[in-house]
């Protein structure tokens, strides 16, 4: 626990405070996706190993969403964490960080030496810098240390980005750096015009210098960070409204349209199989759906499973299907199902459009 009495660490607390209110004025308007990636990663930081479908439950419990598990892995794969083992390693890395960081702001130079030298390093065993994990130590320390949150600062976090998040935990360390003298990730910035000191020596002329050419350069970085993940949103939203044109295209309200174009192809070419001569008015409807369907192909959009096809599932394998049947009593029962509708993926991206649909066998 960390010593909020403490008159110094409320003066660093204070400071934070400060970067906070400069950070989300920089976000300007809220970003609801921003929100919903924090309170999940918010969520993981008291429990590694939560998976999709209880995190989902969790957050609607919590906040009154309507998750599924399919929500929360585009979550992870949109930020690069999908693999479990990898996005444990993570969050055990902010884990360290954050416990670092609590001796760091009760003074203790040797935590402050091992708190810099750890946030330096790659979070996962890959030695690949993961570009969400400033952004989950600053939460990792908010939830660890909720004592810290004098000002409602959670909330506010819960407004940042990766870049915005990132250069926030860069103040934190700077406060607590500037605080006690201990030699800082980058200077702070110059002294407010309009309280100029009267004298100043050589030195620190140079000093003062040294820190506007600091603070420069990490506005101008903050700057081009912010560009650069605007471009990935922007990316992000294009492929998110080619997924969601495809899935209503395959929704019932529109008669299920991927999933018939399969089974028109499977017909047409078992009646060709059988020599069957096609009647010459419907070769215009035939040449619109072999066109369909090189859309659908062209646009990397695919099946996830083979349509009609018996498979032998348990519980598990059916996890992320739309499951029509009686109950699975155990884990290890085995049920024999078919496939009513494939669904879908969009390659590229692997990202989940539709889900199959099967249907248990008597």
């Amino acid at each position: 626990m960390i010593n909020i009495n403490n008159e110094k660490i409320r003066e660093i607390i204070q400071n934070i405070h400060e970067s906070m209110l400069r950070n989300v004025k920089r976000g300007g308007q809220v970003k609801e996706e921003f929100v919903m990636e924090n309170r999940i990663f918010a969520f993981i930081c008291h429990e590694y190993d939560l998976g999709p479908t209880k995190c989902a439950v969790e957050m609607n419990w919590k906040y009154g969403y309507d998750l599924n598990a399919d929500d929360v892995i585009r979550v992870f794969r949109n930020q690069r964490m999908a693999n479990p083992g990898e996005r444990k390693e993570l969050f055990q890395w902010a884990e360290k960080v954050a416990d670092c960081f609590a001796g760091a702001i009760a003074g203790r130079r040797e935590s402050y030496d091992k708190f810099e030298k750890i946030r330096k390093t790659a979070a996962t065993k890959s030695g690949k810098w993961h570009k969400s994990q400033e952004r989950l130590a600053a939460i990792m320390i908010y939830e660890r240390y909720p004592e810290i949150d004098l000002f409602d600062d959670t909330e506010n976090l819960h407004l940042l980005g990766n870049i915005l998040a990132k250069y926030f935990f860069f103040d934190m360390s700077d406060a607590v750096s500037e605080a006690y003298g201990f030699p800082q990730y980058k200077d702070k910035k110059a002294q407010p015009a309009g309280k100029p000191e009267n004298k100043i020596s050589y030195e620190q002329a140079v000093k003062r210098i040294e820190q506007l050419e600091n603070n420069l350069e990490r506005t101008n970085t903050l700057l081009q960070d912010l560009q650069d993940e605007f471009e990935e949103q922007l990316e992000a939203n294009k492929v998110k409204e080619l997924a969601d044109f495809f899935a209503r295209l395959n929704s019932e309200k529109y008669g299920c349209i991927l999933d018939e174009l399969l089974v028109l192809r499977k017909g047409i070419d078992m009646l060709r199989k059988n020599n069957y001569e096609l009647p010459i008015e419907i070769n215009g409807l035939l040449v619109m759906v072999r066109k369909l369907i090189q859309f659908v192909r062209d646009s990397h959009i695919d099946p996830i499973m083979k349509i009609d096809s018996i498979k032998v599932v348990t519980a598990s394998d059916v996890e992320f299907c739309n499951y029509e049947g009686t109950p699975f009593a155990s884990e290890d029962e085995k049920k024999k199902v078919k496939v009513i509708s494939p669904g879908w993926i969009y390659k590229d991206k692997e990202l989940q459009i539709s889900r199959p649909k099967v249907k248990e066998e008597y």
